[in-house]
């Protein structure tokens, strides 16, 4: 840094004055100036070191992130500039399920948000390097609705309901929700593969499934539609992770400040989408998630996100529990929802948080 115009703090009227003594006058500069000037050498000489202070790389990660309600908190995160305030550039990819886990592990990814079965069904299987540190949403955000004709959840049975995939997050709420209803998802029902909620959507619509579990904005078309809703399972207090954020216990190892920084940016991406502040442009970011300009339909997601969602990516021992116990596969094998969860990154970000008033 270059002081500017330094060398006029020096200039002086060296003009000679009357009589003999200002013939060869010598400059004595006031204390004043003497003081600035060595404050200016010292901010000249130190200024590198600053700059290099101030000028932490910024560290560019992949994270992976599937199309869902509540993960639209991630990506309005991403694109509001909430990573990179904390010294991180994401590449943020669409990848779910199994291929997800698996590029993670093969550490083509770094973080990835994903659904909590797969993250758990992975490590039972022998993954022990995945870690479970964060959720964007830690509580059912679902309803399960079916064709007007049906009207009572008896009527659900024999008939076909669609989830994105066997063994995912839709999949592991169908069943819970068949349960709350007195009926027996094994047995009493048709649970099928109908692909993403958009897919799903056509077919209830085209007469090719009776029923389906919606996340907003879905919802919304649902309401519309005058679908029958037999159960909003958002309205029950049943922890349960919908959309977590997993990483690898060899990364955390490695990166731990990294860590740490993702969750930080995540947090603030998530004030800044219930902020009234920034609602428009949360509607653009949730546009673009989406792929719609249908306001009514953002409208409906972010206002159902903001009432449901704590203000951290929150997530508790007991929505591993809950999803561990309710899996007819995972409830048997004596997993310990502790082992697979990583707290410290939470922890940390909660004392940050309340150290900050916040």
């Amino acid at each position: 840094m270059k002081p500017a115009n330094s060398e006029k703090i020096l200039s002086v009227n060296l003009k000679s004055k009357s009589g003999p003594a200002d013939q060869n006058p010598k400059f004595v500069p006031p204390r004043d100036s003497r003081a600035l000037v060595v404050c200016i050498v010292l901010l000249f000489c130190l200024s590198p070191v600053l700059v290099m202070a101030q000028a932490k790389p910024i560290r560019e990660i992949i994270v992976s992130y599937p199309i869902g309600g509540s993960t639209s908190y991630f990506w309005v995160a991403h694109k509001s500039g909430s990573f990179e305030k904390h010294g991180l550039r994401l590449k943020a990819v669409h990848i779910a399920g199994v291929a997800a886990i698996q590029s993670l592990l093969a550490r083509e990814l770094f973080i990835q948000m994903e659904g909590g079965p797969a993250a758990v069904r992975a490590w039972a299987r022998g993954a022990k390097d995945v870690a479970v540190i964060g959720a964007v949403g830690n509580k059912l955000d679902y309803l399960l609705v079916s064709i007007p004709s049906i009207k009572k959840p008896e009527d659900l049975k024999g008939k076909r309901i669609g989830v994105s995939a066997i063994g995912a997050s839709s999949d592991f709420i169908a069943r819970h929700a068949v349960r709350q209803l007195g009926l027996n998802p094994e047995k009493d029902v048709s649970i099928l593969a109908a692909g993403a909620m958009g897919n799903r959507w056509a077919a209830i619509s085209g007469g090719n499934l009776e029923a389906t579990v919606v996340q907003p904005p879905f919802t919304l078309l649902a309401r519309k539609a005058g679908m029958t809703v037999h159960i909003d399972l958002s309205k029950q207090e049943f922890q349960y992770p919908i959309s977590a954020v997993l990483t690898t216990r060899s990364f955390i190892k490695a990166e731990n400040e990294t860590v740490m920084n993702f969750m930080r940016g995540l947090a603030d991406g998530m004030d800044f989408y219930r902020d009234e502040t920034n609602k428009e442009k949360v509607y653009q970011y949730l546009g673009e998630y989406y792929r719609s300009k249908a306001r009514e339909e953002l409208e409906e997601t972010r206002r159902a996100y903001s009432q449901m969602t704590p203000g951290l990516p929150l997530i508790t021992v007991k929505s591993i529990e809950n999803l561990i116990v309710n899996d007819k596969n995972l409830a048997p094998m004596g997993l310990k929802p502790s082992e697979i969860l990583d707290l410290s990154f939470l922890n940390r970000l909660q004392e940050e948080r309340k150290s900050r008033g916040r």
